[in-house]
C-alpha cells in the first residue's frame, strides 16, 4: 500500500515539477542518478561519476589524470556493473598526490583503515574528501584479496565480502565490507566499521570480467566511491572569500563554464541550466563555439546552494554547489565518456530544447528569470542624503518585481518591471528612476494605474536611446501624486499607491556586464534637495569610499525580500527600544553572515507598519506568475484521486 501511495505522490510531483513554464524544472535524464555524496572539492557533489578536482588556473586539474590511454574510445560501465559502497566515504580519482582531508592539500596521506579483519593502506588521490577514515584511492591490499585480483564471485557469507578490480599494474582495488550479502553482482554493502574503498592507482584501467568492472574507464581510470566510472571531471576554480558587507540582501555571482569532450575539444551546443534549492530558474544558456557559457546569478544571501545541469543530446549531469563563501563559479567540465549524438526537439532552432525553452517558437528568447521567483522585493529609502537619516526606512517605499528574457547565449533581450508605491513617511517629494548603462536603444512600453485598476497613463510604446537609458528613465512622478496616504504612522489605514508597469525590448541583446545585475540602478530622486539616492556598492567617492554609505557605514537605501513591514515613523531600526527587528543589529554585527532572514522575523509588531501581504500588486503578480497554475491543480487532483482509490481498496480488503 505504501508503495502505491508513494508512486501516486511521485507521479503528481513529476507532473507539477516537469512543467517548465512555472520555473520548476525536474532535472534532465542523467547519465547517472543523483546522489549527495561530497566529491573531491568541499561543497560539491553531483550525478554519479562526476569528479570534482582543483584546477591550475587554466582549466586543467592540478595534477593531470594518470591514465589517458583509453581516451580514444572504449566502453564505460554502468553503475550496475561497478563495485558499489553504500557508506559515507567518498573517493574521486582524477589525479594523485592530494590528501584525503577536507582541505584538499597536495600532501600525501598514508594510513591504515580497518574494515573488519582487512587493513587498507595507501595514499589518497585528489578528489578525496573527508578524514583519513574515508575511502582512499591508491594501492591497497587485503588478506582476502589475491595478487591477480580475483573476486569471490557468487559467494555469500555473514562475515565480510570482498571484491576486487584487476588492473594492469601490481595494485589491486578492494572493497572490504562487513555484513551479509552476495558479491555476485559486483557490489558489497558498507562495512560496520567504516568504508574502505580502494581504487587502483596510476596505470589501472579497471578492466576485469563478469562481476567486476566490465570495460574500461577513460580519463583517470578510477571510479568514485560508489564504484561508478568517471563520467566527467569538473575542474573547480571558483574564487572564494567574503564579499564586502554593504547591507545588501542579495548577491551577484559571475558564472563562467567551459565544456570539453574526452579529447579536450570544445563542445558547443551544450545546454546549461542553473536553478536554486527551490527549483527556481536562475540562468539558462548554450555553450558557444569556444565551449563557453557566461552569465551572472542573482540570489538572496539566504540561498545556501544551487544546481547546475549540463545537458547534451537530451542527457545531462548535475552539479550541486554550496554557495558558502563563493564569489564566482569558474569551472571546466571535461567529459570522460563518448557524448550522445541524439537530436533534441528544438522547434525554433535556438539550441535550447523545447522541454526547457520558455519560448519554444521564438528564437530570440528562451529563458525567463524572475526576481524574485514569487512575490516581490521592497526597496525603502531614507531621503535626507547626504545627511544621515533617522533609519526608519519609510520615507519612500516601493514594492516591485522584475523579469528578464534571455536568449540562448544568456544575454538579456527584454526586461519587465512592475512597481507599486507603498509608503511616503516624509515631507519631501520623490520620483523613482531606473538607470540602465547599456550601449543600445530600446522600445519601451509604459502604463500607470491606480491600485483599483483605474488608468492614469494609458499603455503607450516609445523608442528610447541608449543615452536616455543611461541617464535614467522615470517610473513614478511626484510622490505626492502617486499615493493617497502616508502609510507610516500608528493608526494609519493602509492605502496602496499607484502601479507602474514597464517593458523594455532592447534593440540588440545586452550582456549582463553592461546592464548590471538585479535590481540594476534603481534610485530615488528627491525633488526638494535635487539629490539622487542609490543603493550602496554602485558609486565611489574620490577617496574610494562608498558614496551611499554614511560616515557610520549606514545606507540610505535598502533592498528587502518580500512585503516588508518597515518601521513606524521615527522608529530607528537600529535602536533596541524602537526596533521591530531585534535581529537586524545581529545581522549587521555578523557582517551579513548570520541572521540572513532577519526581515522575516518581526520581534515587535507594535514597532512596524502592518503592510498587508495581499496588496493589489501581489494579487496581480500572483495571477501573472501562476498563469499555468491549472496544471499544478490537475496534477494534484490526479495524484489525490489515485491515493484515494488505493486507500478505499485497502479498506475493502481489511473489511
Amino acid at each position: 500500500m505504501k508503495k502505491f501511495l508513494a508512486l501516486a505522490m511521485i507521479a503528481g510531483f513529476v507532473y507539477n515539477c516537469g512543467h517548465k513554464k512555472n520555473g520548476l524544472l525536474l532535472p534532465f535524464f542523467f547519465l547517472g542518478s543523483q546522489h549527495t555524496a561530497t566529491g573531491g572539492v568541499p561543497g560539491n557533489s553531483g550525478s554519479p561519476g562526476v569528479v570534482f578536482v582543483p584546477g591550475d588556473g587554466s582549466g586543467n586539474p592540478v595534477t593531470p589524470p594518470a591514465d589517458n590511454t583509453n581516451n580514444g574510445g572504449g566502453s564505460t560501465t554502468t553503475p550496475s556493473d561497478s563495485n558499489s559502497n553504500s557508506g559515507s566515504g567518498s573517493s574521486n580519482s582524477g589525479s594523485s598526490g592530494s590528501s584525503g582531508s577536507s582541505d584538499q592539500t597536495s600532501s600525501n596521506s598514508n594510513g591504515s583503515n580497518t574494515s573488519d579483519s582487512s587493513n587498507t593502506s595507501g595514499s589518497s588521490s585528489s578528489g578525496n574528501s573527508g578524514s583519513s577514515n574515508d575511502s582512499n584511492s591508491g594501492s591497497s591490499s587485503s588478506p582476502s584479496d589475491t595478487a591477480s585480483g580475483s573476486s569471490n564471485s557468487g559467494s555469500s557469507d555473514s562475515g565480510s565480502n570482498s571484491s576486487s578490480n584487476s588492473s594492469s599494474g601490481d595494485n589491486s582495488a578492494s572493497n572490504s565490507d562487513s555484513g551479509s550479502g552476495s558479491s555476485s553482482s559486483g557490489s558489497s554493502s558498507s562495512s560496520a566499521g567504516g568504508d574502505s574503498n580502494g581504487s587502483s592507482n596510476t596505470g589501472n584501467s579497471g578492466s576485469s570480467s563478469d562481476n567486476t568492472n566490465n570495460g574500461s574507464n577513460s580519463g583517470s581510470g578510477a571510479n568514485d566511491s560508489s564504484g561508478t566510472p568517471t563520467v566527467a571531471v569538473v575542474v573547480v576554480e571558483d574564487p572564494k572569500g567574503d564579499s564586502t558587507f554593504n547591507y545588501n540582501t542579495t548577491i551577484n555571482i559571475p558564472l563562467n563554464l567551459t565544456v570539453l569532450d574526452k579529447k579536450s575539444n570544445v563542445v558547443s551546443g551544450a545546454t546549461v541550466l542553473v536553478y536554486d534549492e527551490n527549483n527556481n530558474i536562475l540562468f539558462q544558456g548554450v555553450s558557444d563555439s569556444s565551449g563557453k557559457v557566461t552569465g551572472t546569478l542573482t540570489v538572496p544571501t539566504s540561498v545556501g546552494n544551487i544546481t547546475i545541469d549540463i545537458s547534451i543530446g537530451g542527457e545531462s549531469i548535475s552539479q550541486f554547489i554550496s554557495l558558502e563563501s563563493v564569489l564566482g563559479i569558474n569551472r571546466t567540465i571535461r567529459y570522460e565518456v563518448n557524448l550522445p549524438s541524439t537530436q533534441i526537439v528544438d522547434t525554433d532552432g535556438d539550441g535550447i530544447p523545447d522541454e526547457t525553452d520558455i519560448y519554444p517558437h521564438d528564437a530570440t528568447r528562451s529563458t525567463e528569470v524572475s526576481y524574485p521567483a514569487e512575490g516581490v522585493f521592497t526597496v525603502a529609502f531614507e531621503d535626507l542624503y547626504p545627511s544621515p537619516g533617522d533609519a526608519d526606512f519609510n520615507d519612500y517605499v516601493i514594492q516591485f518585481k522584475n523579469e528578464e528574457d534571455l536568449n540562448s547565449s544568456g544575454k538579456i533581450v527584454r526586461l519587465r518591471g512592475i512597481y507599486q508605491h507603498v509608503a511616503k513617511g516624509a515631507g519631501y517629494r520623490h520620483q523613482l528612476y531606473i538607470k540602465l548603462p547599456v550601449d543600445v536603444g530600446a522600445s519601451l512600453t509604459y502604463k500607470l494605474t491606480q491600485a483599483n485598476g483605474k488608468v492614469e497613463v494609458a499603455t503607450n510604446t516609445v523608442n528610447v536611446s541608449a543615452a536616455s537609458l543611461k541617464s535614467g528613465y522615470q517610473i513614478f512622478e511626484d510622490s505626492n501624486k502617486t499615493i493617497r496616504g502616508q502609510n507610516a504612522h500608528p493608526g494609519d489605514v493602509f492605502k496602496p499607491g499607484f502601479i507602474a508597469t514597464v517593458e523594455i525590448v532592447f534593440n540588440a541583446p545586452v550582456e549582463r556586464a553592461k546592464l548590471g545585475s538585479f535590481p540594476y540602478d534603481l534610485f530615488a530622486y528627491v525633488i526638494n534637495t535635487k539629490q539622487e539616492i542609490h543603493f550602496p556598492g554602485l558609486y565611489k567617492n574620490n577617496n574610494g569610499t562608498d558614496k551611499y554609505l554614511d560616515n557610520t557605514g549606514f545606507p540610505w537605501a535598502i533592498l528587502v525580500p518580500g512585503t516588508w513591514k518597515y518601521p513606524y515613523e521615527n522608529y530607528d531600526i537600529r535602536k533596541p527600544s524602537e526596533t521591530g527587528y531585534s535581529e537586524f543589529n545581529l545581522w549587521v554585527s555578523s557582517g551579513g553572515k548570520e541572521y540572513k532572514t532577519w526581515y522575516y522575523d518581526v520581534t515587535n509588531e507594535s514597532k512596524v507598519f502592518p503592510v498587508p501581504s495581499d496588496s493589489n500588486l501581489l494579487g496581480y503578480l500572483f495571477l501573472s506568475v501562476k498563469k499555468f497554475a491549472i496544471f499544478y491543480a490537475l496534477g494534484l487532483v490526479i495524484a489525490g484521486g489515485i491515493a484515494v482509490y488505493f486507500l478505499r481498496k485497502k479498506q475493502s480488503l481489511v473489511v
